[in-house]
Parts: structure tokens; C-alpha cells; sequence
């Protein structure tokens, strides 16, 4: 794999019936797990994929399956870049995990705005999985849900411990919606969103929006060539729709006039104020005992804890 070939990881769209009670955007489930033999392990990997896949059939107290999206590494796909050409494949490819493959994907991983951290830790030790669900649930019923989907984790992961402490205990995962207030060209929005982006990310362990998405997808097309116009930025958005690139939809609109950023920041952070935007809605996710648990199976660790 050459390190050009990837430049982005977008999550495959997964669309739900209508219902009354929806969830909101901060309903999410997330478990940290510690894999044996760290995470960029060719076997581990392997088990991965078909674990996350057996979460979907999961239900809920009136049997309707509660999961909507599934974040983690198993899910991810990325955009694969030749020349001017792009095409779409999975982050995990059982091919791939060689010694050369596995130090590209966590090279990948690591430098990635949307992938480092939130989903795996820079040191290869963990990797969180997001459970986003359908249905607005309270803190107890939460809870039961949590407990199903690490149940379910721990049928491939038996050797394991659970505990409530991990990589986003006492984080939060935030998000604010925005819209320009003046309107203005695509790449003059693009700057002060960029900008905007820099401002909204201080103190936090990641941050994230569409300038990253578009930008990392133009220099890997355009290695020497920065964005200079609002062709370009269209240009780039139609090639990311065009393979389906979800997490690009979700951070800003077609027509470049909403906005989303994200941040993974410690829990109480306030949101800042943010010139040149309108906030039409904001979101915050925190890790408590009702939605966030850790599964712990590194040999060492679990013989520490045992003396």
C-alpha cells in the first residue's frame, strides 16, 4: 500500500425508518477495547470485523434492533487515489494485514482528523468502538443497552475484564452546526471556516471539519497545489459524494452554507463563541457510567489487577 493511496476514511451511509422518538445527535454508546495483542494485530483485526458485524441484530426491550450507525475501525472505508481517479474500499482489507499493511493503516489512523484518537490511540493499545443509536432511551435504559452490546463483545473477547475507566473517561465529544452569516464565495467561507475550525479546537485532544476532509483529499490528488478557488472546493466535494463519502455530508452541506465542527475535549468544556457564523444547534456526548465501559484484555494488565 503506498501512503498517497489513502487519504480519507468515510462511513458508509446507513439509513433508518422514520420513527417518533429519534435519537438525538449526543445518544451514543461507546466501549474502549484493550485487544490482547494491541490493535494493529493481524488476528485481532480478523476478529474485529465479524464482532462489530454481530452487534446489528441486537434489540432492545421491544425487540426493535437499537443500533443506527456503528463508528470503529471495522466500519471505516477509505478513498483509494491514483492520479485523478478515486474509488472506494474498506479500512480493514484481510489482504492487507501484513507487517507492511499493518504499519500503513496505523500511519493512516494516526494522521487522520477523523480516526485519531476518537476511534484508536496513537500508542496501538485501544480502540473505541461508537454505538450510535436510533431511539432516544433514558440513562437506565442506556445502560441495559451498553451492557448487551459488551455482552456481545465478550463472546469473542471472553478473557477480558470490564471496567467503567478508559481513553474518553471525562471527555466529551462535541459538535456545533453552523451557517455564514454574511453570504460569501466557497472559498472565502472555506478560509473562515478554517479558521473558525483552528478557534474551536484549542484544549481539545481532537478537532475536526470539512476543511480537514477537503483538504487531505486535495493534497493527495494535488500534492503541490493548494485550494485557491470556489471551483476547486466544488470540485473536491462532488469527487468525495461521488464514492460516498457520508462523514463529508454530515460536516458541511453541498452548498457549502452549513457546517458542523467536532471536537473530542474534556468533559465541561464550554462552547465558544464563534465570529462569522450563526450556531443554529450544538451537541455534547460525555462519558458516564450509563454509556461508556472498557473491555480490558491485555494479558499483563489483567494479571496486575488479579494479584
Amino acid at each position: 500500500m503506498h501512503k498517497r493511496h489513502f487519504i480519507y476514511a468515510c462511513v458508509m451511509v446507513l439509513l433508518a425508518s422514520p420513527v417518533a422518538a429519534m435519537a438525538k445527535q449526543s445518544d451514543w454508546l461507546v466501549v474502549t477495547l484493550y485487544p490482547s495483542q494491541g490493535v494493529y494485530s493481524a488476528p485481532e483485526l480478523s476478529k474485529l470485523v465479524p464482532t462489530i458485524e454481530s452487534l446489528w441484530t441486537l434489540t432492545d426491550d421491544k425487540q426493535r434492533t437499537f443500533i443506527r450507525n456503528i463508528d470503529s475501525l471495522a466500519t471505516e472505508n477509505t478513498i483509494v487515489a491514483q492520479g485523478d481517479s478515486v474509488r472506494f474500499r474498506r479500512l480493514i482489507e484481510q489482504r492487507e494485514l501484513t507487517d507492511t499493511g499493518l504499519k500503513t493503516l496505523k500511519g493512516i489512523v494516526d494522521a487522520h482528523p477523523l480516526l485519531q484518537r476518537r476511534l484508536a490511540d496513537e500508542t496501538g493499545e485501544s480502540l473505541n468502538i461508537w454505538v450510535e443509536l436510533k431511539y432516544h432511551y433514558s440513562k437506565a435504559e442506556q445502560r441495559k443497552l451498553l451492557d448487551k452490546v459488551t455482552a456481545e463483545l465478550q463472546t469473542q473477547y471472553q478473557s477480558c475484564m470490564l471496567a467503567n475507566h478508559g481513553a474518553l473517561a471525562g471527555m466529551s465529544l462535541q459538535s456545533v452546526n453552523l451557517e455564514p452569516i454574511e453570504k460569501a464565495a466557497s472559498l472565502d467561507v472555506f478560509h473562515l471556516l478554517e479558521k473558525t475550525s483552528s478557534q474551536y479546537g484549542k484544549g481539545a485532544v481532537q478537532n475536526y471539519s470539512a476543511v480537514d476532509l477537503l483538504s487531505i483529499l486535495n493534497r493527495s490528488m494535488n500534492p503541490n497545489q493548494e485550494i485557491t478557488s470556489s471551483d476547486q472546493i466544488e470540485q473536491l466535494y462532488m469527487i468525495a459524494e461521488s464514492v460516498r463519502s457520508r462523514h463529508l455530508h454530515a460536516l458541511a452541506s453541498p452548498s457549502f452554507k452549513r457546517f458542523k465542527l467536532m471536537r473530542v475535549i474534556k468533559s465541561g468544556a464550554a462552547f465558544p463563541q464563534l465570529s462569522g457564523f450563526n450556531m443554529t444547534h450544538r451537541n455534547n456526548w460525555s462519558a458516564d457510567q450509563s454509556n461508556y465501559q472498557t473491555l480490558e484484555c491485555r494479558p499483563d494488565v489483567l494479571l496486575t489487577q488479579s494479584e
